[in-house]
């Protein structure tokens, strides 16, 4: 049988699918624990979680899941030639504790954009003055990655686990069947822009087409270019496809900094396949998309 859950954390609907003979709620439920601890830590809003003191006071001590997002992130960061980048400010751009509620504000505030000047002793970790941590563009994925490990190890094979469009998909449907996951339309809401077929992989999509807003007539979204500290448009959307949904996370908010053309050739130089589809409506793929039955609707 088939038993799904949904919740809103992180800031975006948490949902669980599990295909078992035997209940598996109580196990679901202690998923979501897993997602709700690692708001609780990583949030940059919460004046209570480990990143915003951290934020605040330039030091502190952390978790080891702290440390390994952490770390994970710089890796990244060089791996992408800075187009990853956790020290981006978007409040400079309007993105701020108030998006929720339609309120924008530009701010101009200096940042020190160099990670490598983030200290890590331990779990002890220090910031220079104008730096600001915002891990948002890896957590996700790795708490997809951190519940999946969850459920395999305590028995489950056939599951999927969908934290705002980054994926996780293990075994089959309950018709059987390897899952399918739907891009959707960037230019129409309500449209879906193709289907991908997909098992034992993680999938992440990310785009500038909803979480965007404007100031005095200028339109922005959420991922800045670190050098610029502006946004590139040249992609609306990017879907990814690898072993762990962080790499998947990381990597697709790197892509959108970066551009089209560079994005593609990153994508073939670390062996990721994916899908974009450019402002200018088309569409660009890796070879290895033919893997997993691409369809055009």
């Amino acid at each position: 049988m088939q038993y799904s859950r949904k919740q809103f954390l992180m800031g975006t609907d948490i949902n669980i699918t599990i295909i078992s003979d035997n209940n598996p709620l109580e196990d679901i439920y202690n998923a979501f624990g897993i997602f709700y601890s690692i708001e609780r830590e990583f949030s940059r809003f919460s004046k209570d979680s480990d990143l915003f003191l951290l934020n605040t006071k330039k030091e502190g001590v952390v978790s080891n899941r702290f440390i390994n997002v952490l770390e994970l992130s710089m890796q990244t960061y060089r791996e992408s030639a800075g187009f990853f980048n956790p020290l981006v400010n978007l409040k400079n751009i309007g993105y701020s504790s108030d998006f929720g509620k339609g309120i924008f504000e530009k701010k101009q505030e200096i940042n020190d954009l160099d990670l490598e000047k983030v200290g890590i002793s331990g779990n002890n970790v220090t910031l220079q003055e104008n730096q600001n941590l915002d891990l948002g563009g890896i957590v996700k994925g790795y708490t997809v990655d951190l519940v999946s490990k969850y459920l395999k190890e305590i028995g489950y094979s056939n599951f999927i686990v969908n934290a705002g469009g980054d994926i996780s998909l293990f075994g089959v449907n309950a018709s059987g069947t390897n899952p399918v996951v739907a891009i959707d339309n960037p230019f129409n809401a309500d449209e879906i822009f193709s289907t991908l077929e997909i098992k034992d992989k993680a999938v992440s999509t990310s785009g500038t087409y909803k979480r965007k807003w404007s100031i005095d007539d200028e339109n922005f979204h959420h991922i800045l270019t670190p050098e610029s500290n502006d946004n590139n448009n040249e992609i609306v959307s990017i879907t990814l496809i690898a072993d762990s949904c962080y790499v998947c996370d990381a990597y697709a908010t790197a892509c959108i900094a970066m551009g089209t053309e560079k994005s593609l050739d990153f994508l073939k130089k670390k062996n990721i396949d994916g899908v974009i589809i450019g402002s200018d409506g088309n569409m660009y793929s890796t070879k290895g998309m033919s893997n997993y039955n691409l369809e055009i609707i």
